[in-house]
């Protein structure tokens, strides 16, 4: 009895990682994006400034993929009464999804991690300068278009969006949204 429950308890073990093997060659996943976001507080637009983004995944199958996510994008906006400044680095950890498709493929992802901001905010009316350091809970999402240039390397263009789940404070950053450009490699 003994021997059945090891024969069986390997197989359960092993049965999944043979099959993943067979279905999935390429198991690592590596992408960077460039794009030019746009972020806001609740009460309106913090500004504008280019994004970097990059990550690592493992594939799990042939279309879900799980990954680690780092995106760092700057804010600026500079009108008569009020000057924003700063940068945000979201860290987190996604589930990626793709389609079967073999020449343009569809992306999308949704996962949550943690906004880091680090500003200031000047008002210009009374010339009072606040720094601003918030790093709260927030979430990720993105879709767009993969195409493939060779066996292991695509080109994606896409959108990225972050949004604030922990509503602690409300100058901190609430949302973001990123049109992006890059490249993915697997193997």
């Amino acid at each position: 009895m003994k021997i059945g429950a090891i024969i069986l308890a390997a197989a359960c073990c092993l049965g999944p990682r043979v099959a993943l093997a067979q279905t999935t060659p390429e198991r690592f996943v590596a992408f960077g994006d460039l794009g030019y976001a746009r972020t806001w507080d609740d009460e309106g637009l913090l500004g504008a400034g280019a994004g970097l983004t990059g990550g690592f995944g493992v594939r799990l199958t042939e279309r879900l993929t799980v990954q680690l996510v780092v995106d760092r994008f700057g804010y600026h906006r500079d009108e008569d009464w009020l000057t924003f400044d700063g940068r945000v680095i979201f860290t987190g950890v996604e589930a990626a999804f793709s389609s079967a498709e073999r020449r343009v493929r569809g992306f999308w992802s949704i996962g949550g991690g943690f906004f880091n901001d680090d500003g200031t905010a000047i008002s210009k009316s009374s010339l009072d300068r606040f720094d601003r350091h918030f790093t709260l809970a927030a979430m990720t999402a993105s879709g767009g278009v993969e195409v493939p240039v060779s066996t292991h390397a695509s080109v994606r263009a896409g959108v990225r969006f972050h949004g604030l789940l922990d509503t602690g404070d409300d100058a901190a950053p609430h949302s973001n949204i990123q049109p992006t450009i890059g490249m993915s490699w697997r193997w």
